[in-house]
Parts: C-alpha cells; sequence; structure tokens
C-alpha cells in the first residue's frame, strides 16, 4: 500500500496524471474532501493518489480494492468506503483498457454527480493523451473540460467554451450560441436584443446533411446579429436525434478572418462535439427528472394536505425550485386567510384593473403572454381559481416546453386549491348545518321566550363573533319591541330610534340587509358600529320581527354569515312565532280579561308553590266598598272600570314577583312571597289610602291580611284563605275603607 501511494516503477507512468487531476481540479470542488483517485487495468489498480488526509479505515479499503478489483465491478462497496470507477476512451484500440476511479466515504451525497466528475475527467485524459500534439487545434478538450470544472452539462460545456475562445490568441471574431427552442432560437448567456431571425431562415435553409466530417461549419455572410461590424459567420450545427438542438455562431469582420480560422474550428469542433451532443442529451435528460421529481413531490404534497396556504405555498416554492430567477406572485380570486410571507396579489379585475392579460388568462383559463410576463391561470376542474404571475428577465423567451411544463404545475395546484376549496366549504357546510340542527332542536324544547332569545343571542354571538344581537318583533299595532336576552345596546329607547331607518327597509322590502361599512350609507348609522347584518322572520308570508347583528370592524361579517344567519333566522322564526303564541295563551289562560291580573288559579298555584319553597308569606284579600250601590248608581260600565281603577292602584305598589289577582266579582287579592305580615299589612294600608284618593268616581276599600310561616302547625291554603277572608270581614263590620290582620293561633 505504501508503495502504491507513493509510486514505483510499475506504476509511475500513470503517477503524474494523477497528481495534475488531483492538483488541478480536484481541489477545486466540495465533491472529494477525503477521497483516493486511482487509474486501473481490467484486473487491477496501477496507480493511486489521495486528496488530503484519509481515515485509516479508507486505507483499509483500498488494499482490499487493491486485491480484489475488477473491470467487471466497476461499483463496489467495501465496509464504510465505496469504489466508483469509469472507462478511459482510447482512441487507438490496441491500447490496453484503461479506468479512473475514486475511492471515497459510503455516505458521500451525491454519487450520481461523482461518477459524472469521472466521466469529464475521463474524457479530458483520452485526448490529453491522444491530440496534445495537434497544433492545428484551436482549443483542446482537456481545456474545456477543466474550465467547465468537469460538469458534462451542455450549459456548462457551452459557457466553458465562449470563455475559451474569448480568452484565445489566435481567434479574432466572437462566439454566440444559441438554443433551438420550439420554433424559436434562444440565445444562451446573452441579455441584449439580437437579430437572431436572419440566422434562422439560413440555417432552415441549409441542407446540414450534406456537411462531411471534415466539415462541420458553414459560411453565412452578411447578417448582422452582434454589430459592430461581426457580419460575417461560420455556423456550427450541433445535432441530437438527428434534429438541431444548438446553434454556435463564429462571427468575424470579415470573410478572410473566418476562412483562416475555419481549418482550426473544424478540428477543434470534431473533438469536442460528442461531449457537446453527449452533455445536451444528459442536461435534457438531467432537466426532464429535475421537472418530472418537482411534480411528483407537489402532487404528494398536495395530496397530503387540505390547507388552503400550505398549496399555496408550494406552487411558489415549486416554481422557485424549477426556475430560481423567475419572479412569481399569485393573483388570487378569492380572500383566504394565509400567511403575510406568501408573495400573493388581490387579482382585480373590470375597468379599474390595468393588466387586461391576467384579466384574460382569468376568463379563458388560457396562458398569456406579455413581453417578459407570462400569465398562467391555476385552473380546477370546476373554475379559475386565480392567475400565476411570472416574470422573466429582459428578451428572454421561455420554450413551449417549459410553458407547457408551468402549465402542468399551475394546473395541478389549480385542482389542489379546488379540492381543499371544496374540503372546506364541505367542513363550513357541516359545522353550519350542525348549528342549525343543535339551533333548532335547542329552541323547540317548549323553552321560554326569553331562555330561546338568550339562546340564539349566544350562538349568533360564538358563531359570527358578534358584539351586540338584538330581537326586534313589530306587533300588529303598536310600536316596535325588543324581545327580552337582546344584548344590552338594543335595550334602551335610543337605540331603538336609531334603528328606525332598518325597520322601515325590512317591513318595506322584507328583505334581508348586508352593510359591510355604515360610513358609505349615511341613512344607516348606529355610533361607531360599522358592519350590521338584518334578517326579516317571516312566517306564513307575514313579517314577524327581524333580527339584526353588528360589529365595530368594517366588513366583518362574510357573506357566508349572512346566508348562515338566514338560515338560521328562517329555520328558528315558526319556534319563535309558536313561543309567543303559546305564552300569550298561558297569559291568557292565567290573566283576568277584564282587570289583566292573574286569575284565581293561578294565584292558588303560585300560594302553594311558595309554601312548597319558601319560609313565609304574606296573603291579602280587598273589597270594593258599596260596589252594588256603584253599579245602580253608575251602571255596570262604570263599575267595570272602577274594579280596572282599583286594580292598577294594586299594580302600582306591588314588586314584579308579588302575585295580584282577581278573586272574584269585585274582590282581589294580593300574595307577597317571603314578605312578613307587617309588611304586607303597611302595604294594605298603602294601598287603601291610594284607592280613596285616585278613583273617579270615589271609592273605598275593605282588606283582610293574614300570613303564614313553615312554622305553623296547621299550614295549607284554606286555612289561609279562611283567616284572611274573617279578617275582611272584620274590616267590614268595623266600617270599612280599613285594614284588618288576623293571625293563626
Amino acid at each position: 500500500m505504501d508503495k502504491l501511494l507513493i509510486g514505483n516503477s510499475y506504476n509511475s507512468q500513470f503517477r503524474t496524471v494523477l497528481e495534475e487531476v488531483v492538483s488541478n481540479h480536484i481541489l477545486n470542488t466540495t465533491l472529494f474532501e477525503s477521497a483516493v483517485f486511482f487509474i486501473a487495468s481490467n484486473e487491477q489498480i496501477l496507480s493511486v493518489c489521495r486528496v488530503q488526509d484519509i481515515p485509516s479505515s479508507m486505507i483499509e479499503a483500498v488494499n482490499y480494492f487493491q486485491n480484489h478489483f475488477s473491470s467487471e465491478k466497476l461499483k463496489h462497496e467495501y465496509e464504510q468506503s465505496l469504489l466508483l470507477a469509469v472507462p478511459i476512451l482510447n482512441i487507438n484500440e490496441s491500447n490496453p483498457a484503461r479506468y479512473i476511479g475514486a475511492i471515497v466515504p459510503l455516505e458521500s451525497e451525491d454519487k450520481t454527480l461523482l461518477e459524472e466528475y469521472l466521466e469529464g475527467i475521463a474524457s479530458g485524459m483520452n485526448l490529453s493523451q491522444h491530440l496534445s500534439n495537434a497544433e492545428s487545434e484551436l482549443i483542446k478538450l482537456k481545456d474545456l473540460l477543466k474550465e467547465a470544472d468537469y460538469q458534462i452539462e451542455f450549459t456548462s460545456l457551452a459557457n466553458a467554451l465562449v470563455q475559451l475562445y474569448e480568452r484565445n490568441e489566435q481567434t479574432s471574431g466572437k462566439l454566440l450560441i444559441v438554443e433551438k427552442s420550439g420554433d424559436h432560437y434562444v440565445p444562451l448567456f446573452h441579455q441584449s436584443e439580437l437579430q437572431i431571425l436572419p440566422v434562422k431562415e439560413a440555417v432552415e435553409a441549409y441542407s446540414y446533411v450534406e456537411a462531411t466530417d471534415a466539415d462541420h461549419l458553414f459560411f453565412l455572410k452578411d447578417i448582422p446579429i452582434l454589430g459592430n461590424g461581426y457580419n460575417d459567420h461560420l455556423v456550427f450545427l450541433l445535432l441530437n436525434d438527428k434534429k438541431i438542438v444548438s446553434l454556435f455562431l463564429f462571427s468575424f469582420q470579415s470573410e478572410q478572418d473566418a476562412m483562416r480560422e475555419k481549418e482550426k474550428m473544424n478540428v477543434t469542433l470534431k473533438e469536442i462535439a460528442p461531449l457537446l451532443q453527449k452533455g445536451y442529451a444528459h442536461e435534457k435528460s438531467v432537466r426532464e427528472g429535475q421537472r418530472s421529481d418537482i411534480l411528483f413531490q407537489v402532487t404528494k404534497k398536495f395530496y397530503s394536505t387540505m390547507n388552503i396556504g400550505e398549496v399555496l405555498g408550494e406552487i411558489l416554492y415549486a416554481m422557485e425550485k424549477a426556475y430560481p430567477h423567475y419572479h412569481v406572485h399569485l393573483l388570487l380570486s378569492q380572500e383566504w386567510e394565509v400567511s403575510a410571507e406568501l408573495r400573493i396579489k388581490p387579482f382585480m379585475y373590470g375597468a379599474d384593473s390595468g393588466n387586461r392579460k391576467a384579466e384574460h388568462a382569468y376568463l379563458t383559463g388560457n396562458i398569456q403572454v406579455d413581453d417578459n410576463m407570462l400569465y398562467v391561470p391555476l385552473r380546477g376542474k370546476q373554475g379559475v381559481y386565480g392567475v400565476m404571475e411570472i416574470q422573466t428577465a429582459p428578451n428572454v423567451y421561455i420554450p413551449s416546453y417549459e410553458i407547457d411544463f408551468i402549465q402542468m404545475l399551475a394546473d395541478t395546484g389549480g385542482n389542489a386549491l379546488e379540492n381543499a376549496e371544496l374540503y372546506q366549504q364541505s367542513r363550513n357546510l357541516i359545522h353550519d348545518l350542525q348549528l342549525i340542527n343543535e339551533t333548532s332542536h335547542q329552541i323547540n324544547l317548549n323553552l321560554r321566550l326569553a331562555d330561546t332569545i338568550n339562546f340564539m343571542t349566544q350562538q349568533i354571538i360564538e358563531s359570527f363573533q358578534a358584539e351586540q344581537v338584538g330581537f326586534i318583533m313589530f306587533p300588529a299595532k303598536g310600536e316596535s319591541v325588543v324581545l327580552d336576552g337582546s344584548t344590552p345596546f338594543f335595550i334602551n329607547d335610543e337605540t331603538l330610534s336609531s334603528l328606525d331607518p332598518f325597520i322601515r327597509k325590512v317591513k318595506r322590502d322584507k328583505d334581508p340587509v348586508y352593510i359591510g361599512d355604515t360610513r358609505l350609507h349615511e341613512e344607516f348609522q348606529l355610533e361607531e358600529y360599522k358592519s350590521v347584518l338584518t334578517v326579516p322572520m317571516i312566517q306564513n308570508n307575514e313579517l314577524k320581527g327581524m333580527v339584526i347583528t353588528i360589529h365595530r370592524d368594517a366588513y366583518h361579517f362574510t357573506f357566508e354569515n349572512f346566508k348562515l344567519l338566514q338560515s338560521l333566522v328562517h329555520h328558528s322564526t315558526l319556534a319563535f312565532t309558536n313561543s309567543m303564541l303559546h305564552e300569550e295563551l298561558e297569559r291568557l289562560v292565567i290573566t283576568d280579561h277584564l282587570t289583566k291580573l292573574y286569575s284565581r288559579n293561578h294565584l292558588d298555584k303560585r300560594i302553594q308553590d311558595s309554601m312548597n319553597q319558601d319560609i313565609q308569606g304574606t296573603f291579602l284579600l280587598l273589597d270594593i266598598d258599596n260596589f252594588k250601590q256603584i253599579n245602580d248608581t253608575y251602571g255596570h260600565q262604570v263599575g267595570d272600570d272602577i274594579i280596572i281603577q282599583v286594580s292598577n292602584i294594586m299594580k302600582k305598589n306591588i314588586r314584579d314577583e308579588d302575585i295580584a289577582a282577581r278573586w272574584g266579582g269585585e274582590e282581589l287579592a294580593i300574595y307577597f312571597p317571603k314578605i312578613e305580615v307587617n309588611i304586607g299589612n303597611r302595604i294594605a294600608k298603602r294601598i287603601v289610602e291610594a284607592v280613596s284618593v285616585e278613583t273617579s268616581p270615589k271609592v273605598t276599600v275593605s282588606v283582610g291580611v293574614s300570613s303564614w310561616h313553615a312554622k305553623d302547625a296547621d299550614l295549607s291554603l284554606k286555612r289561609l284563605f279562611n283567616l284572611t277572608d274573617e279578617a275582611l270581614y272584620s274590616a267590614k263590620e268595623a266600617g270599612k275603607n280599613q285594614v284588618v290582620t288576623k293571625m293563626p293561633l
């Protein structure tokens, strides 16, 4: 091994070649931070040269490969090392076969790139061995490979050829390389405007099949391309599968200059043309592989996510990876919530859009080209979801196959957007249906109207992030009424007044109203609130009321919110109506028609409930004095009016939780839950005094008062009523217009 690394009489003829490879080329790349290069025959390694220090494990691997090398195994792994070798192509077939290779760590990242690098070195070694003395050669293959850093892609080789030609003191011309793309010829490494069309016409008229091996060039005269008098050209046609793929234009200021250089350039092209053809085929294959890989990875990502933001990000990432020098933006027709870091612009169309090409691409679904701008529609199966705006460098032609790939990528992205949008719509629809179903179920549980309104208010606030919600009913007669359960903003007279424009519009049109910004509607103003949704409540074609929801921010509510609120109100209006009818019927059942006080039955029930739940309560029984005389003197209509007057006085002097009822005829009653008898007695005296002053014609009342306590031995409705009736009888006997209290013993 040591001899092999140092060199001996057997392998010294190859030592110089390896040292040149290592010193001049390999140290310029990061591929080989730790490697051993070698030249081998069919059966053994002949000479080696290492790159920097190598680990002991690689030394062991070199010993192993020295003893086990075979041309039948040009890719061979041993423990943590890898051997790769390629043949050195010899022009003289009588020479024995030789291979150049490298031993590298097994974990080396890009083994394909390593093989390509070795192939480039092998090609250079071939001509360096056999053509080094060719004086007629302008550019040597080994120099071309060295300039291209042994990259055998066509673009690298073409650029290296241009650089070498410009530096060569033997040349007097300029070199322009153009690539054929569809029906166009696109300059490589040249951004300025060039007159390529005459060259295209001349090339199409030339029968390049007639060119001999010794004559790779044909001559074009007086065609200005580069300017500055370089109007005479030697043209080399690079073929792939018998088709022109590229033109090499050697331009001169005179025909004499061109002819002087033609012979030497023919020799050069004869030797480098195979490598250029191989490089073109290789680069095309790599490019197609990269495109396929990008498309595969993007499609895989699209199928793994239903997040619109991720889909959009992946479209931009794929374009950046495939075309790093293009500037790409997405013009979207829908307002998706995505990261602000994505290169996205709102899609504008119509009279003020200012971008007719983008608009045309969106409306027709076809790619549009405008100078160095490309507009590619993001097409799905059901529509177009936006446009991909691509900006290239000035005067750069995008070949048709690239446009086809971009459209394929855009279509893949468009379909993914459509799937994600449909998925989101289905989720939203399921959520909306669940919300409607839950709401309908809840409000049909025979809830009290106030409970129903409270539930609906909370649902709307949570579902739409609303700040205020109001339920306004339109009675057949009278003013609009805000229902209990609406949020506080609506429970005041000033707000109801400011709602008049909305109420009038709903009453007039019976249609829902969407206002994104009240500042744009002078007639609709609600203090600081700018977003407004109003939906009429209609049952059997009859307008019952409206629901209104508001928010401070302009355009807070989406159109989907608007539609969902309409569905919610539509499905709940019947329940609202039924609940209101139920409570109205209930009120009629438990309410006396004349006085609007509670009925006797309802009073009995409420007192019994109080006795079951409370500690104490006070009962008051009131009788209008000399009522028969009132009827006889003024008539029954006045008598009824007196009963109503006394009832209203009673209601004014009690709390909401107290129960005032009509006991029967001219007798009225009040029950005070949880109130002790002395407080009830004071209220009774206040009522007696008020009746004597406020009635017309003047009347008086007598009142009996009693109470119960949980400690009473004989606790019952009957006993409470009997005691109060006895107290009332005593008040009558004592001269009327007074209060008498009687307590249980």
